[in-house]
């Protein structure tokens, strides 16, 4: 972001946001209120969560926290990832956004529940879609990138090839289609609601152009199912740590969170009694792992974790081991 968009009450010494003052000025408890009607429960205020339909409350917002969280879909964070969900903004726009007025949202920027519900349904309906559109991989880029990355034999279904845009426009037209590895996300019940796209080159190598993994539809909470639902799963990261995994545990139930961030707020189904968390080696792995084996095991679950050998991932270790 600019200097120059940066409020100087936000400014720290080197220029950049101060992140701790913007989230200490900027109550979680405002903002949501502006969007859904929230009442007092305890120490929070709960109401209807902007970001699924429901018709009993399981929206909470928690200000000495500074933070939400809905127990129907699992998404939670501090008041700038509650913009980035309900606005579709970036982390930076949410930033600006949260500094850009008296009352921090002007009325013609706020998003209505109305506006967040149509928004989040036109996007989950652009990712069944495209997961619709997809086909196997065999014979595809698709194939040939997972090949080498060791991953051959036999793909599930869960994982497609297809030309998808990167990007629709305000008027609902689409950006020009691209090959990509589609990957689908379930939600608790097990309906695809959400895809990540992997954007490949034509020699079946990430593509270089922007970012080459985007989400579509909801992520947050849903998972790449790469074996049925059973009593005790592997969680893990990445899809292709999930394959990774499939291969060194034959039998095993993959799942993969798309995501460290998503890792602690995959909803899994009622049976399901032990999970092994099975993150990368370096920090950031490890303590979305530890983030991830709080959440659960306040949910009565029993949690294993397990990390790599050798190399700073599963796909990594993978290819070491079988090289």
């Amino acid at each position: 972001m600019p200097t120059s968009s940066i409020r100087s009450c936000y400014k720290t010494a080197t220029g950049q946001i101060d992140l701790a003052r913007l989230k200490q000025d900027v109550p979680i408890t405002t903002v949501a209120g502006l969007i859904t009607k929230l009442v007092r429960s305890g120490t929070e205020m709960k109401g209807l969560c902007p970001l699924h339909e429901e018709r009993t409350p399981s929206f909470y917002a928690n200000d000495a926290k500074g933070v939400f969280h809905c127990f129907g879909c699992g998404r939670g964070g501090d008041v700038i990832a509650f913009v980035q969900q309900v606005g579709g903004r970036s982390f930076l726009e949410s930033c600006e956004w949260l500094m850009g007025s008296s009352s921090f949202c002007p009325p013609e920027h706020r998003v209505t529940v109305a506006q967040a519900t149509a928004t989040r349904q036109a996007n989950v309906h652009r990712a069944k879609k495209e997961f619709r559109r997809g086909v196997a991989v065999e014979g595809t880029v698709v194939e040939t990138y997972l090949a080498n990355r060791g991953l051959d034999g036999q793909i599930p279904g869960c994982i497609r090839h297809s030309w998808v845009p990167r990007f629709w426009r305000d008027d609902g037209s689409e950006g020009a289609r691209q090959p990509a590895m589609i990957a689908a996300v379930q939600d608790v019940d097990g309906s695809v609601v959400g895809i990540q796209r992997t954007f490949l080159d034509n020699e079946g190598r990430k593509s270089r152009r922007g970012s080459p993994r985007l989400s579509l539809g909801q992520i947050r909470g849903g998972a790449l199912r790469l074996g049925p639902a059973r009593p005790e799963i592997m969680l893990t990261q990445g899809v292709e740590d999930g394959l990774a995994l499939t291969r060194m545990f034959p039998g095993a139930t993959v799942w993969a969170a798309l995501g460290d961030g998503n890792l602690a707020h995959v909803a899994l189904p009622r049976h399901v009694r032990c999970v092994t968390l099975c993150g990368d080696a370096d920090e950031a792995g490890r303590a979305a792992v530890r983030r991830a084996k709080r959440a659960f095991e306040a949910l009565g679950l029993d949690v294993k974790t397990l990390f790599p050998r050798a190399g700073k991932d599963f796909n990594e270790e993978w290819l070491l081991l079988h090289a």
